[in-house]
């Protein structure tokens, strides 16, 4: 149990995934849900599951019952019912999934509400892979019977890509087609990679349609997918899209440790030494002043500004609907840091509507333009840098375009569990990373970009009312805590995060936090922690440890990034010393090879060192000698510090 904990926080499995085959068709059923679909090897799927959408967008799981699994060696079925919502008032399913080795997959859902039930959207969804879509060219039949052949964007679309879809053929490698068809409603596409999901969704109901929804309880619908693929025994495999910068002695990102109010400022102040020890080169705090209503915490900020020794870049969120009433927030806020003597390195700020999403060319509520803060920010903070973009996530940066020539910088945020939360789709969501730089590129131009903060939870939910507390420490979407940010798993994630990022010249990267959910350091929480429970207050998490890491990269000549065979990797020099990490992004050994180093030396974090590094035991701090070839276990991450 104390291994699990470990590598995801939390002693709670997943539930066991079954690999079914027909001939040269894969699919793996998962919970209800066939996903990473193959043929000959190849995804041409990443799945097929039926979601059910509250009002709110949130995701209840499905209560699965009836469950019958056939396979043989032309062909698998599946059929099972599940349950959504509560007794007497929620929406029964009879769900069946077939696959034969001919390439025929078929889905069919019927659907009936046992009471009038509001949904935002309830239906198939099925989700096309990246590499063989991106830069591609599909066949698309609409409703009315019409064609036409769309290239699929290499940037992120906004909004929707396509629209009104009967039926969608793509060509996931040179001989191979594969035509989804749709039935039973209007279904159309989403472009993903907005919330870093590596894939395209088709789902149904328009979101240009009415939302909430009522499934009436005396009618049944019926939902068909069915999947077609021809293979003309063709091996070019597919291509991603996206080309990926040289490397070219570009530099690391520094890093910046958030601080997502005063009060956490406050918490932070008893570990201010431990803190300094990671020397982050800032401080990101989130100044909101629809929560933050006193000066009293600056002081504090001051004291912990000198206790780690670092800068501070600040985040401001204006309460007022005018430019006039934001211009008299940012003036006092001036005014308060002056008198506590705060000087601040970078700033930037954002109406709290910002927080929220809206479609493309929705209209949104008036509120201070981009102009009028970048105005503001000039007036009250006349010497330091200025920021804009987003304090949400990439999509609101893609939604609402910036002006190039207003700000110094722009930021955005990620978060991996907007859709799903199980750890091979938090996984994968490092695979979309690329895509998000390249598109944020061409939106800042020649600007400096910051990302984050980053975390496998979530710090706002742009999409519904709140956050879910998640106080059972669960693999839950949109959660104010997730268990794995305090294990390996979260350790590991963050050294792939930096590899995606590392070629793309990107100035700051923003993740973790003092202590609380995103913390470094383990303190007391109002949720149950095992092992983090019975430790004392001030021991590190794995998380820590890996932010000194890249804290210590920051501004390095890098020299290779990448992940390869689910291995990140990220190689850099500084102090006339080369460096690196490398982490296992898989929950099974890796044999990795250090030939390319002369006497690499440095520290190993897995399940076996994890309890020496909570208490930063010398024999984990210190350098030790590697063999030439390293297994990484479990989301092990290796810090090579030098040779």
């Amino acid at each position: 149990m104390t291994n699990r904990v470990f590598l995801t926080g939390t002693d709670i499995a997943e539930n066991p995934k079954q690999l079914l085959k027909a001939g040269a068709l894969a699919a793996t059923l998962d919970n209800g849900s066939l996903r990473w679909i193959l043929w000959n090897g190849t995804e041409v799927l990443r799945g097929i599951m039926f979601l059910v959408r509250t009002p709110g967008w949130g995701t209840p799981a499905a209560q699965i019952s009836n469950l019958d699994i056939s396979e043989n060696t032309q062909g698998f079925s599946v059929r099972y019912d599940a349950f959504y919502g509560a007794d007497q008032v929620g929406v029964r399913v009879r769900i069946s999934l077939e696959g034969h080795s001919n390439g025929n997959l078929t889905a069919n859902a019927i659907i009936q509400a046992n009471a009038p039930f509001e949904t935002n959207r309830t239906g198939f969804v099925i989700l096309h892979p990246l590499a063989g879509v991106v830069g591609t060219e599909l066949d698309v039949e609409h409703d009315d019977g019409s064609s036409r052949k769309l290239t699929m964007p290499v940037q992120i679309s906004p909004g929707q890509p396509i629209m009104d879809i009967r039926a969608l053929t793509h060509r996931p490698r040179r001989g191979v087609s594969v035509t989804t068809r749709f039935e039973g409603d209007i279904f159309e596409m989403e472009d993903h990679r907005n919330w870093s999901d590596a894939s395209f969704k088709t789902y149904n109901r328009p979101i240009g349609l009415p939302y909430p929804y009522v499934l009436d309880a005396d009618t049944a619908v019926f939902q068909t997918i069915e999947v077609s693929i021809l293979d003309d025994g063709s091996d070019e495999v597919a291509f991603e899209a996206v080309n990926i910068p040289q490397i070219s002695g570009q530099k690391l990102p520094v890093y910046a440790l958030p601080l997502d109010s005063l009060q956490a400022v406050e918490d932070a102040l008893p570990y201010g030494s431990v803190l300094a020890d990671v020397a982050p080169a800032r401080l990101l705090l989130r100044y909101d002043f629809t929560k933050e209503n006193d000066s009293a915490g600056f002081g504090s900020l001051a004291s912990l500004l000198r206790a780690t020794g670092t800068s501070l870049e600040l985040q401001v969120i204006v309460a007022s609907g005018d430019g006039d009433g934001a211009d008299a927030e940012l003036a006092s806020l001036a005014q308060r840091l002056l008198a506590v003597g705060i000087n601040i390195s970078e700033i930037s700020a954002f109406a709290k509507i910002d927080e929220q999403s809206f479609q493309p060319g929705e209209v949104r509520p008036t509120h201070p333009s981009e102009a009028n803060l970048l105005s503001s920010l000039s007036r009250h903070f006349p010497n330091v840098r200025h920021g804009s973009g987003t304090p949400a996530f990439f999509t609101e940066f893609n939604r609402k375009r910036p002006d190039q020539d207003l700000a110094d910088y722009f930021s955005f945020a990620t978060t991996p569990s907007v859709h799903a939360a199980d750890d091979a789709s938090v996984l994968e969501t490092l695979k979309a990373l690329p895509h998000i730089l390249n598109s944020a590129r061409v939106l800042a131009g020649n600007k400096s970009i910051v990302v984050g903060p980053a975390g496998i939870g979530a710090r706002i939910n742009p999409y519904g009312p709140s956050l879910n507390d998640n106080i059972s420490s669960l693999r839950e979407g949109m959660a104010a805590q997730d268990p794995r940010q305090r294990g390996l798993f979260a350790a590991a994630w963050h050294v792939g995060y930096l590899a995606q990022l590392a070629p793309w010249s990107i100035e700051r990267f923003a993740f973790g936090a003092p202590v609380g959910p995103f913390g470094l350091v383990s303190t007391q929480q109002p949720y149950a922690r095992s092992f983090w429970d019975d430790v004392p207050d001030g021991s590190l998490y794995p998380l820590y440890h890996v932010a000194k890491w890249i804290s210590q990269a920051g501004g390095g000549t890098l020299t290779a990034a990448s992940i390869e065979d689910d291995v990140a990797k990220i190689e850099w020099t500084a102090d006339g010393k080369r460096r690196g990490l490398l982490a296992n992004l898989t929950q099974h050994p890796k044999h990795i090879s250090l030939n390319g180093w002369v006497l690499p030396k440095g520290q190993l974090l897995d399940a076996k060192t994890l309890e020496r590094a909570a208490e930063n035991d010398h024999a984990f701090t210190a350098a030790w000698s590697f063999p030439q070839d390293v297994t990484l276990n479990s989301y092990a991450v290796i810090h090579i510090d030098g040779e």
